[in-house]
Formats: structure tokens, C-alpha cells, sequence
């Protein structure tokens, strides 16, 4: 997979907005793996101290003996004060592509 285009590394933020852009530590991205998994599929488990999401590309049957497995790819750990910043960045990121979606099809009806 490639890199991230610099708009997509500019749209998560990591600090709450109301913070003064002089608080902001000046970090550089350096990506150490650029492959991706496209997960279908997230198992989420919690302890006091953290939350484990545990991704996988989807269950695999075996006919012959009726399985069902899921394999998981990869696993991702946080602190749940993390996980509540990845949810917000996330639910920011998602409302952009629905106004986003909503532009382009408006754009569209009007040029029909």
C-alpha cells in the first residue's frame, strides 16, 4: 500500500481543538510499515487498563468439516483514554466523508 496523502495525515488530530497551536509539539510521521489489512471484522475486549481490538479479514468456513475459524491479522492495544481519542478522531473523519458524499451527489443532480 502507499503512503498516506498529506491531506489524510492532516485530518487526524491527536490534541483537543481547543489547545493553542503553540502547546503542539511539531512531530514528524515516520511510517516504519506502510502495508494495510482491510479488516472486515473487529473483536473488541477490555481490561482496567486497556482495550484490545483484535482485527481479522473475515470468518473462513471449511465445508468438508463444517468449521468456521477467524483468524486474526493483527491486534491493536490502548489505553482507554486512547481509544476515546481514536473514537472521536474517527466519528470526525466519518462525518467528513458523509458531508463529503452528500456534496458530490448534490453536484451531480445538478449537473443532470
Amino acid at each position: 500500500m502507499s503512503k498516506p496523502t498529506k491531506s489524510e495525515t492532516d485530518s487526524v488530530q491527536t490534541e483537543p481543538e481547543e489547545l493553542e497551536q503553540h502547546n503542539k509539539p511539531n512531530v514528524q510521521i515516520l511510517y516504519e510499515e506502510t502495508s494495510a489489512l482491510f479488516a472486515n471484522q473487529v473483536i473488541v475486549n477490555s481490561g482496567r487498563d486497556q482495550i484490545v481490538l483484535d482485527f481479522s479479514t473475515g470468518i473462513i468456513s471449511d465445508h468438508a468439516s463444517g468449521r468456521h475459524v477467524l483468524p486474526i491479522q493483527k491486534r491493536v492495544a490502548m489505553t482507554p483514554a486512547n481509544a476515546v481519542k481514536l473514537i472521536q478522531t474517527l466519528s470526525g473523519v466519518i462525518q467528513q466523508q458523509v458531508e463529503a458524499s452528500k456534496g458530490e451527489v448534490a453536484t451531480t443532480e445538478d449537473d443532470s
